[in-house]
């Protein structure tokens, strides 16, 4: 039989009043000659869909009150609602009585309830049935053995008059939290003031205190109090926002005599508005498509589904398992008797690594500039915000956008809904020079006290190929450590060079080891891969051989090579750390109400970075020089701070967006426990520009201006 695909509103009728019996097609099998034979043969035309030769089965006597096609859609019905995919039976012994009554058991196998066993009873007739092959010489009737139907007979529970109908059960809808317990994603119940207009004894009265009390204007009330709809319907003005005291709403239950009402209505909150709303995503009306695809799962048309973020990505564990009860109800809509019944099973908590705190700080700092901010516990590699912007309100999409508001956000040209830091790709400009330096020393044949000619203009790939580098004063001869504090073009595209003619693959290599072009392996969410070029991918994609000069721009993040914010971080991170390439932490746990059992999760290790200790060290000496040394390019932005952080500037060349520019860094030194990232999708200066809010941010958690909630 058909699995239900779409729950039916509204209950089945299973007594209509008929006209007559309708005639099918020649019966050419041969009719059964006892009683077990007939119920045997019903039973099974009904396992196998036939519901037309079912009804030619069935006494003239109930033909006369249930017409063919009445019968015919019952079945079907009846069948989507209880969402039958089978039917099991088994005739039991017939003691001897005045009526013919064939016992049977049947097994009503549900793709919702499961196996739905019943003994029941078919009561039997025999009565002249007209021969269609009837000849002057054949008799014009035969006895033959009917089923006295009765909607008993698809399910026993059915009584005259009554109704069959699927009620859902949503269970509750699982928590998201902070690292800290603070809820960022709830069921909440709210109260819903509203009217009954028939209650009301003086409208201008209810609406003048009702325009008052909840903020609204006289014609706002005036709408609903007026409303077109049955006096007994309860009328929604407005619900009360999350957190509103008793007394507070007592207030409004004490206008009953006005005809005020106030309703409990539970309802998917964000307590937090628009932050980290690209991280915990929103709901919406599942669709007609989605409903065919979940199949037998308890959802309706107008239900909400995880559409964004965690709550599409973790949604079968957000929302649990949905209950049902199959029953008969009365033509007035209580229910009568009980068919079978699945109890709903509660969705589970989330627990982030997230600090809500340090999200609202990164996105106070990144304010209106399009780009996002990544904050991140190299200790754990937890994530502690994900910052981006624009943004939506998640709960928007509960109450239900309104014109406006849906075509502000489809009509925004800045993407609202790109989730930038781990969706975004771009170049990484000279965040990605550790990469090369690590190279360099590694497999280019340089040394951590080598030193390469900081000049205003490289010309290693002959003088025809000159490049510039973005100061016009000679550096003079610098270490690869001296390179990334003078963010030196020059030094890397020597390295570049030097990595290219041993091994054009060594560069691609050492980069996909720090993570690039691959997802971090983040979970819960969506990310790009970002790009890693080499030889073969150039050739693959470009349709061109790999060049000399293609090695040179990847050596200070340009050319090819593309990345997500989240993988600069994920790098940084590591440097940071133990050296160890690690998934980045941000659901940490999936527990059951009550945190009874639960589920935890570390960062599992990606790899250990190619590099050496003395090779890390000298990166991390570098990326200290960059804003505590006089010549590094973001001294000036960390002057005075009051924590020894260490990072680097980055500012990348977009042929479609112009420029990108990056700031990443960690403190402390010693023992860095916070790393930032700032990611502006157009600027002119990392340092001057992204810098200042990495190190508001780190200044803020470190110095213990932000709420903490422990690591």
């Amino acid at each position: 039989m058909r699995p239900r695909t779409v729950p039916l509103l509204t209950g089945l009728a299973l007594f209509a009043a008929a006209c007559g019996g309708g005639g099918g097609a020649p019966d050419v099998t041969p009719p059964p000659k006892t009683p077990e034979e007939t119920a045997e043969r019903y039973l099974t035309l009904w396992d196998e869909e036939k519901f037309d030769e079912m009804y030619d089965l069935v006494s003239s006597a109930a033909q006369e009150t249930t017409e063919r096609k009445k019968f015919v859609e019952r079945y079907e019905a009846i069948g989507e609602e209880a969402t039958i995919t089978k039917i099991d039976f088994r005739l039991r012994p017939r003691s001897p009585s005045e009526a013919i009554e064939v016992p049977y058991t049947v097994t009503i196998e549900t793709s919702f309830f499961g196996d739905i066993k019943q003994d029941n009873v078919m009561p039997l007739v025999r009565e002249d049935v007209p021969q269609p092959t009837a000849t002057e010489e054949t008799p014009k009737t035969r006895e033959e053995w009917r089923v006295e139907w009765t909607p008993a007979l698809v399910f026993k529970e059915i009584e005259a008059g009554a109704l069959v109908h699927f009620f859902t059960r949503i269970p509750r809808r699982g928590t998201i939290y902070d690292r800290g317990g603070e809820k960022l994603a709830i069921d909440a119940s709210l109260a819903v003031v509203g009217i009954v207009p028939e209650l009301i004894t003086d409208k201008e009265k209810v609406i003048a205190r009702l325009s008052s009390a909840l903020g609204l204007l006289d014609g706002e009330v005036r709408a609903h109090v007026e409303t077109t709809l049955p006096e007994y319907y309860f009328i929604p003005v407005k619900s009360l926002p999350y957190g509103t005291s008793n007394a507070q709403v007592q207030k409004f239950r004490d206008m009953v005599e006005l005809g005020v009402v106030v309703h409990e209505e539970t309802k998917r909150l964000y307590p937090h508005g628009d932050v980290a709303a690209h991280v915990l995503g929103y709901m919406t009306e599942v669709t007609e498509e989605q409903l065919k695809a979940l199949g037998p799962k308890g959802f309706e048309p107008g239900d909400l589904i995880g559409a964004f973020g965690l709550e599409l990505s973790m949604n079968d564990v957000l929302g649990g398992e949905r209950g049902g009860l199959l029953a008969t109800i009365t033509p007035e809509g209580a229910i009568a008797r009980k068919i079978a019944e699945k109890q709903s099973v509660a969705g589970k908590d989330i627990h982030l690594a997230l600090h809500i705190a340090v999200q609202k700080k990164a996105e106070k700092e990144l304010g209106q500039r399009v780009g996002s901010i990544v904050v991140m516990d190299p200790r754990d590699n937890g994530v502690l915000a994900l910052a981006t912007y624009p943004r939506f309100d998640p709960n928007a999409f509960i109450r239900g956008l309104t014109t406006a508001e849906f075509n502000a956000l489809s009509g925004d040209k800045r993407q609202p809904f790109l989730n930038r830091p781990l969706l975004a790709t771009y170049p990484p400009g000279s965040t990605f020079k550790v990469v090369t330096m690590a190279a360099g020393i590694e497999k280019g044949g340089f040394g951590t006290g080598s030193t390469i000619h900081c000049a205003p203009v490289w010309t290693g790939l002959g003088e025809e190929f000159a490049k510039n580098n973005w100061q016009k004063v000679d550096r003079g001869w610098l270490t690869p450590s001296e390179g990334l504090m003078a963010s030196c073009n020059p030094v890397f595209y020597e390295m570049a060079k030097a990595l290219d003619e041993k091994d054009e693959n060594a560069l691609p290599a050492v980069a996909a080891d720090f993570g690039y072009g691959a997802p971090t392996g983040i979970k819960g969410l969506d990310e790009a891969a970002g790009t890693v070029a080499g030889p073969a991918w150039k050739q693959e994609n470009i349709g061109e051989p790999w060049y000399r000069g293609d090695a040179v721009n990847m050596g200070i993040g340009q050319g090819f090579m593309s990345v997500t914010p989240l993988q600069i971080a994920n790098a940084y991170a590591a440097i940071a750390g133990p050296g160890i390439l690690r998934q980045p932490l941000l659901i940490t746990k999936v527990s059951e109400l009550g945190g009874a059992l639960s589920q935890d999760y570390k960062a599992e290790e990606i790899n250990r970075l190619p590099v050496s200790p003395s090779t890390l060290d000298a990166i991390r000496y570098g990326l200290g020089l960059v804003i505590n040394s006089a010549g590094g390019t973001s001294y000036q932005a960390w002057t005075g701070s009051s924590v020894d952080a260490a990072g680097k500037s980055g500012t990348a060349e977009d042929i479609v967006f112009g420029q990108h520019v990056f700031f990443v860094a960690y403190a402390n030194r010693g023992a860095p426990s916070v790393l930032a990232l700032a990611a502006l999708e157009t600027g002119e200066s990392g340092s001057r520009e992204a810098a200042p809010m990495v190190r508001r941010i780190l200044e803020s958690y470190l110095g213990g201006l932000l709420a903490r909630a422990g690591p």
